[in-house]
């Protein structure tokens, strides 16, 4: 046997090993990962996307974690995601989906923390997963004209940290986001939710 088929066997089987295993917290491959596209000093394109053995809920994790990531590794403190019409920045382009027998009614936007995208593609584990948001970075100090809200970086790395570098094996969750608003302290989101209205105690029956 030769070596060029040799290599080319090795290959095949490096490929075989992979194709039944999910998606690591990685840069962007043909199995998946993350990817950044630079908009400005603040505002970063964000991706994270998973092959069909990777659940939504991991794939939307991995995607928190990265923007939590670059967020520090940029210098700063919290990020918010915001529209991708607000910065100029394209949404994923059809030529990022990939696989035989790929069918593009099968595509449809659903909202969650970020747009998620589902989309159907060929080979082994059926659905796939993909996240995508512009995020915006900012400090203490930002002027912020309106509110918003957004997330500690910090808290999402703590948080995520074991659940991403095990992949998935310990818990992990997403903190609460936070609140900001011109004039006023930051304050966790789920504060701001109304409670249940007590119900009216009905009058005694009279006897």
């Amino acid at each position: 046997m030769n070596m060029k088929r040799l290599a080319s066997i090795c290959a095949l089987a490096a490929t075989a090993a992979l194709a039944g295993c999910a998606t690591p917290y990685q840069a962007a491959s043909f199995s998946g990962g993350y990817t950044g596209k630079k908009i400005d000093d603040q505002t970063y394109h964000v991706t994270f996307s998973g092959n069909g053995y990777t659940s939504k809920d991991k794939v939307h994790k991995y995607f928190m974690y990265r923007c939590a990531e670059l967020t520090q590794q940029e210098g700063f403190k919290y990020f918010m995601i915001i529209p991708a019409a607000l910065t100029g920045s394209l949404p994923p382009k059809n030529d990022l989906v990939r696989g035989a027998g790929f069918d593009h009614n099968m595509m449809r936007k659903m909202r969650t923390t970020a747009p998620v995208i589902i989309y159907g593609g060929g080979g082994g584990g059926g659905v796939k997963w993909n996240n995508y948001g512009d995020i915006r970075m900012f400090n203490d100090d930002a002027v912020i004209s309106t509110k918003i809200i957004g997330w500690d970086a910090s808290e999402i790395v703590d948080e995520l940290g074991g659940y991403v570098h095990s992949g998935g094996q310990t818990p992990g969750k997403i903190p609460s986001a936070w609140v900001f608003e011109p004039g006023h302290p930051k304050v966790r989101a789920q504060d701001l939710l109304p409670t249940a209205p007590t119900a009216p105690k009905k009058p005694a029956s009279a006897s």
